[in-house]
């Protein structure tokens, strides 16, 4: 059995707070609070590290117009 590399354990941890957390705007994170907003973007994050390592990159990609 293979062990679970730290970014594959953050995308569990992080899904897993975001389900048991659903519907709140602000959760407290080993004494920190961390809105909900910012889960979404670190489980993103770790997503596509482990998308990376596995050698899956997205497919697609965001455009940030915003930044013209």
């Amino acid at each position: 059995m293979t062990m679970a590399t730290h970014a594959e354990q953050m995308v569990t941890k992080l899904e897993a707070m975001l389900v048991e957390n659903a519907g709140l705007t602000e959760v407290d994170v080993d004494g920190t609070k961390v809105s909900y907003a910012d889960l979404e973007a670190k489980w993103q994050f770790w997503k596509g590290q482990v998308a990376r390592a596995k050698g899956r990159k997205p497919a697609v990609s965001t455009i940030r117009l915003d930044r013209f």
